[in-house]
């Protein structure tokens, strides 16, 4: 590490683990308040370095782990670390924590690939790695290394499939219970995600102004969705309510687990005759949206999508409306040729 001034102000400029040079602020022009901010901070990074354990054995670490993310994680997300980890594995086993590398993560990258697995199944086991990784150099186990140097595979994007209006009545109709017409319209009619939809509760529904507070677990972000058109289905599930919840589907509901919707949901396609999964009901509420004119940025905001960049997927609908909202422009007249001929002259003479 070394003390330098740029600007007049003073800097500490030091080089992390994996070799590249970096610079700390220490936010001071005074050479002497300089010099101790510098001190503390080299002793602090002293300190850091000493905790570091770099010969934690990888199983020791595993165990810790899955510890963490078995209060912290998903079973969805779990199960993909279990499935990435074993892959990398079977590639090639670490003895050590420090033995997992980007060289190593490419080598299994390539593995996987030649075994016939998707791109995608790939990508995700990969992302899984580096987020174990990450997690280790997090609680000072591992010093930190590229994981950007291992890019995703390239992949093709899925074409985005939504319901009609007389698809989602024949989901309506087919639905066994109150409970399950309220999933099909919460998707289809206010845009929510299958955790949210699992989670809302009755506090949440504000019937005043016909809509629902969102507070997901996806993000730490909330919102509120619109409902104007779910209110007589929501009052009429509320008289009759049993639970704080307002989906309530009876023993096939268990809160530890998003899945308690998607294991029931492909019974009620099949008897509607469609095809159908509980994502597509979100898709459908947010083609509506952009078919009937709303903005994509509007768009955005009602589904909660953190950037624009992911309600770019709806935006092959909006064509037929811009060419509609462009016909305002009033035509321009054009100039007789004659006109501009003789000015040209004109101005030569």
């Amino acid at each position: 590490m070394a003390l330098i001034k740029r600007f007049g102000v003073y800097y500490a400029d030091f080089r992390v683990p994996n070799g590249k040079r970096s610079r700390i602020s220490l936010q001071t022009t005074n050479l002497r308040v300089a010099k101790d901010r510098y001190a503390e901070l080299v002793s602090r990074r002293k300190k850091a370095k000493e905790n570091i354990i770099v010969d934690m054995e990888w199983d020791a670490f595993k165990d810790r782990l899955f510890r963490f993310m078995s209060a912290e994680r998903a079973k969805s997300t779990i199960g993909w670390t279990k499935r990435a980890i074993q892959h990398m594995e079977d590639f090639n086993a670490p003895r050590m924590l420090r033995d997992v590398t980007p060289s190593l993560l490419q080598g299994t990258k390539e593995f996987m690939l030649n075994e016939g697995f998707s791109k995608y199944n790939v990508n995700r086991c990969i992302q899984a790695i580096k987020a174990a990784m990450r997690l280790a150099e997090k609680w000072d186990l591992a010093v930190e290394q590229k994981w950007k140097a291992i890019g995703k595979l390239k992949t093709p994007k899925g074409r985005m499939v939504f319901h009609t209006d007389e698809e989602i009545d024949k989901l309506l109709v087919a639905c066994p219970s109150l409970g399950w017409r309220l999933v099909v319209l919460l998707g289809a009619d206010a845009g929510l995600r299958r955790g949210e939809i699992a989670h809302l509760r009755w506090q949440d529904v504000d019937f005043k102004n016909n809509q629902l507070y969102i507070a997901p677990d996806k993000t730490e972000n909330y919102r509120y969705a619109q409902c104007p058109t779910l209110c007589e289905a929501l009052t009429k599930a509320e008289n009759g309510a049993k639970s704080e919840y307002v989906v309530d589907v009876g023993r096939a509901s268990s809160r530890n687990s998003k899945d308690f919707l998607t294991s029931y949901y492909p019974r009620i396609d099949k008897a509607a005759g469609i095809k159908s999964f509980l994502h597509k009901l979100r898709h459908t509420y947010a083609s509506q949206l952009v078919q009937k004119g709303v903005n994509l940025y509007q768009v955005s905001k009602l589904l909660g999508h953190s950037s624009i960049q992911m309600t770019e997927i709806y935006a092959h609908l909006v064509p037929a409306n811009l060419q509609q909202a462009a016909m305002c422009m009033t035509p321009r007249k054009m100039l007789e040729t004659n006109s501009v001929s003789n000015a040209e002259n004109g101005a030569t003479k």
